[in-house]
């Protein structure tokens, strides 16, 4: 269960991320600099977002005054902290100048100075607090003794279901508040477009006003949109040849004359285990009825994606090429995230998109006659 509660730390995150908005070459200079009282003798660190591994600078303080300087491309978020990274702060950063206020252990509530982009961000990132309750509720029921696994496994997706759904709420309303504010271009890009969720990538991104549209990340989502076209719901699936399970090779065309969800995943993915349970359910419901899965893994690990396989109890057609995101099924049909799944009629034309739960079951109902 361990990874189930990963699996949602990566998707709060994924609804906390920002992106920026300037040309790539219109290179500014930044600079953060201020004073984190309580600090002595220490290191203060300066890491990019969106690469963990990746530090920008460090500077050693002696009194807790400290000073980064640097160019950038476009505004962006960098992550502030003290190691180890228990004590920090996610600020978006813009060309000029940027003061931090904050006290050693608190680095969470620093006063950031200088960065319009960052006074928005912070009154989304205070209506998205609600949703931290969602990982109490995880943890409460991996601890809960009296439930099986099943129902455990049960209990976690609901609770995926209902933070998806509180964070696609928070985030649509969010931009329909702020339409003329480059941070709606970017918490659409970080919640939409990262989850792949391109009908309401789409509806927000008509909310923004022309100034935004036309902003690096606004782009960015029109590249989205206009890519994701050739994988859109009445277009027909591209057709794609991969090795299955037992390494033979596997053509999408020879599922001709039958409804296919074509449904990808990997074994490291909780939210995609976690509705592995309901698949197994629709499977041998719609089976007989010419409805067939394809399970498209982008595990780069063999063993991992063959055990997860047989733990899941899953008996559909599994593929994989071993090259994770990279793989040419994945950069075929867009993958930016899983789960992510197309369910395509008897001629291989994507009748829906994304269908989870129960919604996949009421989808196969409406088509499968």
């Amino acid at each position: 269960m361990k990874k189930i509660g990963n699996a949602l730390l990566w998707l709060l995150l994924i609804c906390s991320s920002v992106l920026g908005q300037k040309q790539p070459e219109q290179t500014q200079r930044y600079q953060i600099s201020g004073k984190i009282e309580g600090l002595k003798n220490r290191k203060v660190f300066l890491k990019s977002y969106f690469h963990e591994k990746e530090i920008i600078d460090s500077v050693f303080s002696k009194d807790g005054v400290f000073r980064f300087q640097g160019k950038m491309a476009y505004p962006q978020t960098v992550t502030l902290y003290l190691s180890p990274m228990t004590d920090e702060r996610k600020i978006v950063v813009q060309a000029g100048n940027i003061l931090v206020k904050a006290k050693a252990g608190d680095l969470e509530h620093a006063q950031i100075q200088g960065s319009n982009a960052n006074d928005v961000m912070d009154i989304y990132q205070e209506q998205i607090k609600l949703g931290r309750k969602f990982a109490k509720g995880v943890s409460a029921v991996e601890a809960d003794s009296t439930l099986t696994s099943p129902e455990k496994q049960r209990r976690i997706y609901a609770i995926f279901t209902e933070v998806e759904s509180f964070y696609d709420s928070v985030t649509t309303e969010f931009v329909k508040s702020h339409p003329n504010s480059m941070v709606s271009a970017m918490v659409i890009k970080s919640r939409f477009i990262q989850a792949n969720n391109e009908a309401k990538a789409r509806k927000s991104f008509e909310v923004l006003t022309d100034v935004v549209k036309k902003t690096f990340y606004g782009k960015k989502i029109q590249s989205y949109l206009y890519e994701n076209e050739k994988v859109s719901v009445g277009k027909i699936a591209p057709a794609f040849t991969i090795k299955d399970v037992n390494g033979n090779a596997f053509q999408l065309s020879s599922m001709q004359g039958k409804f296919v969800l074509i449904d990808f995943w990997a074994s490291w993915c909780g939210p995609c285990r976690q509705e592995n349970p309901n698949l197994v359910r629709v499977y041998q419901q719609f089976k007989e009825k010419d409805f067939e899965i394809i399970g498209v893994s982008i595990d780069d690990n063999t063993k991992s994606w063959t055990k997860a396989i047989e733990v899941d109890s899953l008996q559909w057609t599994q593929v994989c090429d071993g090259n994770g995101m990279e793989g040419e099924v994945a950069k075929r049909y867009l993958i930016s995230s899983i789960p992510t799944n197309f369910l395509l009629d008897k001629k291989g034309k994507i009748i829906a998109k994304n269908l989870r739960g129960e919604e996949l079951k009421i989808a196969l109902k409406h088509f499968i006659k």
